[in-house]
């Protein structure tokens, strides 16, 4: 027999180091994958706000205001099914074949601008099925199908009736005007959602306030001072909105504004929380570090885990006096 012929294989030993070698250089190279893989999820987040802000700058460069939150544009229009934020901000996102559909006909549709890699929360399809004693007036109650996003837009800037940017006199690189927030707001009482179409207008549900409204009467500094009805469509959970008051309650002790908040509990994110502990009417973060926000001079900002709630206050409300920057 000659060399060659005697020569074995592997023994069982070998065998054994080699696969510990290549396993040590697998835990080695998974988190350096890992980050990268976050860091271009995050990139593409950043990318998706930048993409609402540019929509919001054409939007407003063609009707010289911004979209409401859900509304008529121009304001008071006689139709009030109006339609959503996202909804108008369609035609400025390469959508506009499906903002032909309507408001009704749009609202079941995924988009892909509002999904964040990073958001767990996010259905597989990028819909949600929406309970029926929360459908509005407006969307055909035999369709409860609603498309998700993993952005919210802010409330105290967009409001209910288009406004134009001089609103904003805290600055316009001091206001956010769309956030990160997850798609499913799970937890064991009042959960919700963040549904890109949703929304419903002041004036068609005058008895959702306290006095009721008038006809076509939008809200009063009378009407945000008292709690709206706990049924009223004006507070379910569905609405892709931050910095909402739902309460007029207290000021809190966070607060340091001259002039009186409306807000009791919709404060600073929550950071990546529980997918099963989730509040419909905050923001969240989808990692723990911080936030990625779009402000209204269309830059995109990374705020830290670190930002207390008088910081958060300040950037999400444009127009009360103080400027103090998110960390």
């Amino acid at each position: 027999m000659t060399a060659a012929q005697r020569r074995r294989g592997f023994t069982l030993i070998e065998l054994l180091v080699v696969i510990a070698i290549i396993a040590v250089l697998i835990g080695l190279l998974l988190p350096a994958v890992q980050k990268v893989r976050e860091a271009a999820a995050r990139a593409q987040s950043q990318n998706n706000l930048k993409q609402l802000t540019t929509g919001l700058s054409n939007f407003y460069s063609t009707h010289d205001c911004n979209p409401p939150m859900f509304g008529t544009v121009p304001r008071g229009g006689v139709s009030m099914a109006g339609g959503s934020i996202f909804y108008h901000l369609l035609p400025y996102l390469e959508q506009e074949a499906l903002y032909r559909l309507g408001p009704d006909g749009s609202r079941s549709a995924p988009l892909k601008v509002l999904r964040a890699p990073l958001d767990r929360s996010h259905t597989a399809d990028g819909t949600f099925q929406l309970p029926a004693a929360a459908n509005v007036p407006w969307a055909d109650s035999a369709n409860p199908t609603w498309g998700l996003s993993s952005y919210s837009a802010n409330w105290q800037v967009f409001g209910d009736v288009p406004v134009k940017f001089n609103r904003m006199q805290d600055g316009l690189s001091n206001t956010m005007v769309f956030g990160e927030k997850y798609a499913v707001a799970n937890r064991p009482t009042n959960p919700g959602a963040t549904l890109w179409g949703y929304g419903v207008d002041p004036r068609s549900i005058p008895t959702g306030f306290t006095p009721p409204l008038g006809p076509g009467e939008y809200p009063s500094e009378t009407q945000w001072a008292n709690d709206q009805p706990a049924a009223s469509l004006y507070v379910t959970m569905y609405h892709p909105r931050t910095g909402f008051v739902n309460r007029g309650g207290a000021v809190p002790t966070s607060w340091y504004g001259t002039r009186p908040w409306r807000c009791r509990c919709m404060l600073k994110p929550e950071w990546a929380p529980p997918l099963d502990n989730v509040h419909p009417q905050k923001s969240q973060s989808f990692i723990p570090a911080g936030i990625h926000l779009a402000m209204a001079d269309g830059s995109v900002r990374f705020v830290s885990s670190s930002t207390p709630d008088a910081n958060w206050s300040a950037v999400e409300t444009p127009d009360y006096g103080e400027t103090i920057a998110p960390e």
